[in-house]
């Protein structure tokens, strides 16, 4: 008899978890949870391979920042980049500081002003000449438009 028990209990306990799961699972089914593209304007996560994807489309690598696309552009620590205007970077790797009048961030919406660090995978626009970014260490850079790289 007690053994019956158990079984019994033991097929109701299964049976609640199934009937749980079940219920989670159409609940997240019915919302959408499972439709969302990812890198959608629903799901705005972006890695690092689509972004080297995405801007690898169009990226040149000419020396002389005047590519139609977006070009690589390598700095060792203490390099400047400075942007004509008009000009964006997005940086990918590594750190540095804004100098000038500000870089303005498409992405965030905010004026970065001289002395403050960039952020990794944003896009910015230079507002005016003479403004860019400082390498604290080695950089990855991709920029469209003008520039001059100097020590």
């Amino acid at each position: 008899m007690i053994r019956d028990k158990k079984k019994l209990i033991t097929i109701i306990k299964i049976a609640l978890l199934l009937a749980v799961g079940a219920v989670l699972f159409f609940t997240g089914k019915k919302v959408g949870a499972a439709t969302v593209q990812p890198g959608s304007q629903s799901d705005p996560l972006v890695t690092l391979s689509y972004l080297e994807k995405r801007l690898g489309e169009g990226v040149t690598t000419s020396a002389n920042g005047s590519g139609a696309g977006f070009e690589v552009v390598s700095l060792a620590s203490g390099d400047r980049i400075t942007l004509n205007d008009g000009a964006e970077a997005v940086v990918i790797r590594g750190n540095g500081t804004v100098f000038g009048q500000g870089l303005i961030s498409i992405t965030g919406g905010e004026m970065f002003t001289e002395g403050t660090s960039v952020v990794l995978y944003s896009d910015y626009l230079a507002a005016g000449t003479g403004c860019g970014i400082k390498a604290s260490g080695m950089m990855k850079i991709y920029v469209k438009g003008g520039f001059l790289t100097s020590r």
